[in-house]
């Protein structure tokens, strides 16, 4: 796409339909044709980031959802990460885990995001909260997820993000472990542990069957 006075944005990564400041800098708006460059800075997406982007954005949009904000907030997080893997250059182009690189990156704009919201990362309603039809038992499916956002929030942050990609976006140890930048094995112990943790939150949070309901506590 062409940079014009008023450049809207006809890329799947970016749905700006107003000018922004960034769109003068954006690597999608850049690449007219397809990118074969390796390079940076000769005005067209590097390969290596077009790649990256086809095969990531989807697990980085599935996690921004999963960490409470809405579609649009998911699509413009993602979209400013990858702008900013687009600056860093060589710097991730070079990475010895550039999923790693990709996935601090993208925590670091969502912790961003919620600064400049002023809210910590929050559930969604329950309406929102899965785009998949609600069927025999989906209603409590959904109500258990809520329960299960609540609860992971209580948990130390690279924990609670192995649980995050396990629960939510069904990754293997391997996978997690790939994005995080740690061992299949530590992640193994944040599964269990975090398993471990989170069950107790959960009881401290949901009713007993007696029907009086525990008070939750941190």
């Amino acid at each position: 796409m062409t940079i014009t006075s008023e450049p809207v944005c006809s890329q799947p990564v970016c749905r700006h339909t107003d000018p922004e400041p960034d769109c003068r800098t954006c690597p999608w708006a850049l690449s007219v044709i397809p990118a074969i460059d390796t390079g940076v800075g000769a005005g067209i997406l590097p390969q290596g980031l077009a790649d990256f982007h086809d095969v990531h954005r989807v697990v980085f949009l599935r996690y921004a959802r999963s960490r409470g904000i809405s579609r649009d907030e998911a699509e413009d997080v993602v979209s400013r990460a990858f702008l900013q893997l687009y600056r860093a250059g060589e710097l991730f182009l070079s990475a010895n885990n550039r999923p790693a690189f990709g996935f601090k990156v993208l925590r670091d704009v969502l912790a961003d995001h919620f600064r400049a919201a002023d809210r910590r990362p929050r559930t969604l309603p329950l309406p929102a909260m899965d785009e998949r039809p609600a069927t025999d038992g989906g209603i409590s499916e959904l109500i258990c997820r809520l329960d299960v956002e609540k609860a992971l929030e209580l948990l130390p942050p690279q924990q609670a993000d192995c649980l995050r990609l396990h629960l939510f976006l069904d990754l293997s140890p391997t996978q997690i472990g790939l994005y995080l930048g740690i061992t299949r094995s530590t992640v193994s112990s944040h599964l269990s542990a975090g398993r471990q943790r989170l069950a107790e939150h959960l009881e401290n949070y949901r009713p007993s069957r007696s029907g009086r309901g525990k008070e939750q506590h941190a």
